[in-house]
């Protein structure tokens, strides 16, 4: 007999005897039977899964697709001159790669660079490239690429934005995956120019003139990003309707898990935002004046710092604006709180945004407070007069009469007696100049007493003139000849922004705010074209404007002396010497001394707040929205727009079970 069939001496029930057991059973054993049957399965089933669980992980999965909306049109898909759009920028960043990069709290770190040293207290960079990196078509990038790069951005003929920065900055190979970087001198902000330069394949564009950059490839770019162009799509009128990018499986860091970004541009916000709601597009940033939760279901929405806040420049070499003191009178009377809420953004008090680069808030700032502001004006002798604060500076001819003077008396000062009083004919009506003080001159000098006579004859008593020149007549003549208008100073003021609704909401809050305190305010808007030459001519008492400072706080550009003429953006006209000399301290302190360069910058925020060139009003965080389905993003802060694309490898749509 088979051992197979065996069962205790028993053979093992048929297939067909099996099923004769649903027939000879009773009800309570059929019942009994099937109870005992699932518990069995749910058991083999628990069980199963509970090995499964335990033996494998969840990891998201290489899958998906995602639409971005995008305000613009691409023009430029090249490192060199990408910076101009943000459009364009955004192309890039995904695209091409960058020595360093930035984490998603804005701290600076390695990207291509595989490991650095900085020499010589921050004049020299050593640093190794990473092996592994290849361009979208296949070849390896290596350090001639990022030579090559280099001499392009610093060739004055291509007119690179980008140049600035990397004048004077030598390169010196020192392998096909090592460098040295050696600048003139020490540069603290030096970094972020490794973020900005996107390195270019020299295979592709070795050879090419300025006309051919500019107009050739530029829609069909080689890069080593995370993402490379797959399809450009057009509309009717032959515009870019769309562009589509495939991830890159060569990507050195790790591919992507989205295979496909699909950009779509638009041409404007609202057709934008009308696409974001109604589901055409999954991603885009809008404004966020325009958010309303409810109209984007099952979208999440992300706050984004950003070192970008808006401010009043005041002209500071125009009256009475030149005054600090009446600088930061402005700066108490105005309500920051209340304009910050009403552009939905966050009041802010010192010009060098320390919530952004988490450093203290400075002891001593210019918060609201209407008392203090007015005490201030008023002690600088802004009264109000015909509804409008007006300070009335009096001048002097220089002339003043000091002598006593009656018939008899022959000198310079009589003749300026006589020239007085041949102001009013009906006084001295033969009008004679001589310097001789004769019975004619007396005859004037008693009409002119009798005509002050409130002043000259009722304090000494006197019912009529007795055409002698004392005191009293002395202090009369002083008050009424040779008078020079006094200069008198208004605070009535133009300011200048832009045409975009919410700055121009802002200013009229501003003009309301100052307008209860007898300051006049004008508001005038440009559109913005019309605004770069008020910025270029600095043609504006007071303009309301945006500051974008970069990942690495550098004063320089905004408040040093030498960038006050055009293209630097000292707009305010700022001077001031002590500030000048800390602003280049700081500038030339190696990051490696963190505590001396922010000690530095303390003093120099405090000295600049005090000046009050500028009035610090409202930053806004940059607002980012995603299909719910999303995962993995965690950027907390970005240095511009496109930099919300940081980490974008790690972003995935749906996730999957692998063994451990």
């Amino acid at each position: 007999m088979d051992s197979k069939n065996k069962n205790n001496g028993r053979k093992w029930p048929s297939k067909k005897q099996w099923l004769q057991f649903f027939k000879v059973s009773g009800k309570k054993e059929k019942i009994a039977f099937g109870i005992l049957f699932v518990v069995f399965i749910a058991s083999i089933s628990f069980l199963f899964h509970s090995f499964y669980i335990k033996n494998t992980e969840i990891v998201p999965d290489y899958y998906g697709h995602i639409k971005e909306g995008i305000l613009g049109n691409p023009q430029f898909i090249n490192p060199l001159y990408s910076s101009i759009s943000d459009t364009d920028k955004d192309l890039v960043e995904l695209i091409f790669s960058s020595l360093m990069t930035y984490d998603d709290n804005g701290k600076i770190v390695p990207d291509l660079i595989e490991n650095y040293t900085v020499e010589e207290n921050g004049k020299s960079i050593v640093f190794t490239i990473k092996e592994n990196v290849k361009w979208h078509d296949g070849l390896p990038l290596t350090i001639d690429d990022i030579i090559f790069t280099i001499n392009l951005v610093q060739d004055s003929e291509y007119l690179s934005p980008l140049r600035t920065n990397w004048q004077g900055v030598e390169i010196e190979k020192m392998s096909e995956y090592k460098a040295l970087l050696k600048l003139k001198q020490v540069y603290s902000g030096f970094e972020e120019s490794l973020v900005n330069l996107k390195i270019m394949p020299q295979h592709i564009w070795e050879g090419y003139s300025v006309q051919a950059m500019t107009s050739s490839n530029t829609l069909n770019p080689v890069g080593s990003g995370p993402y490379a162009i797959k399809k450009i799509n057009y509309d009717k009128d032959k515009a870019i309707s769309s562009i589509s990018l495939q991830s890159n499986l060569n990507y050195y860091n790790k591919p992507p898990y989205i295979q496909t970004i699909e950009f779509f541009f638009f041409n404007t916000e609202g057709d934008l935002m009308d696409s974001l709601k109604k589901g055409k597009i999954d991603s885009a940033s809008i404004e966020r004046e325009y958010y309303n939760k409810s109209d984007y279901k099952n979208k999440t929405s992300y706050s984004l710092e950003t070192p970008d806040y808006f401010t009043l420049f005041l002209n500071n070499q125009k009256k009475p604006l030149d005054n600090k003191d009446i600088r930061k009178a402005l700066s108490l009377l105005i309500n920051k709180e209340t304009i910050a809420e009403s552009a939905k953004g966050e009041p802010v008090y010192s010009p060098f945004l320390s919530s952004f680069y988490e450093s203290e808030e400075p002891e001593k700032i210019l918060s609201y407070s209407e008392e203090e502001g007015l005490n201030i004006l008023e002690n600088n002798g802004y009264i109000i007069k015909n509804d409008t604060r007006t300070k009335t500076i009096e001048k002097s001819s220089g002339f003043k009469f000091s002598s006593t003077m009656q018939v008899g008396s022959n000198s310079a000062e009589v003749r300026k007696l006589q020239e007085c009083l041949s102001q009013d004919p009906e006084i001295y009506p033969s009008g004679n100049v001589s310097g001789y003080f004769g019975q004619e001159t007396k005859e004037a000098v008693k009409l002119f007493q009798e005509k002050y006579k409130e002043d000259i004859l009722v304090p000494n008593n006197l019912k009529e003139g007795n055409g002698i020149v004392k005191a009293s007549t002395i202090k009369k003549l002083n008050e009424v000849c040779f008078i020079v208008p006094g200069e008198e100073i208004t605070m009535s003021f133009i300011l200048k922004t832009t045409n975009h609704p919410s700055l121009v909401r802002t200013a009229n809050l501003i003009k309301e705010q100052l307008e209860k305190q007898s300051i006049k305010i004008e508001v005038k808007t440009f559109d913005t074209n019309a605004i770069k030459k008020v910025l270029r001519d600095r043609d504006f008492d007071i303009l309301l404007f945006g500051i974008k400072l970069g990942g690495i706080l550098d004063p320089v550009p905004f408040w040093h002396s030498s960038q006050r003429i055009d293209p630097g953006l000292n707009l305010s006209l700022y001077q001031n010497t002590k500030a000048d000399s800390l602003m280049e301290k700081a500038r030339i302190i190696y990051n490696g001394e963190e505590e001396e360069r922010l000690n530095v910058l303390r003093e120099l925020e405090s000295l600049i707040i005090e000046d009050a060139p500028t009035i610090p009003l409202y930053s806004s965080k940059y607002l980012y929205i995603t299909n719910n389905n999303l995962e993995g993003f965690t950027v907390q802060k970005i240095v511009e727009p496109s930099k919300r694309f940081i980490g974008i490898n790690n972003w995935y749509i749906k996730e999957k079970r692998i063994l451990k």
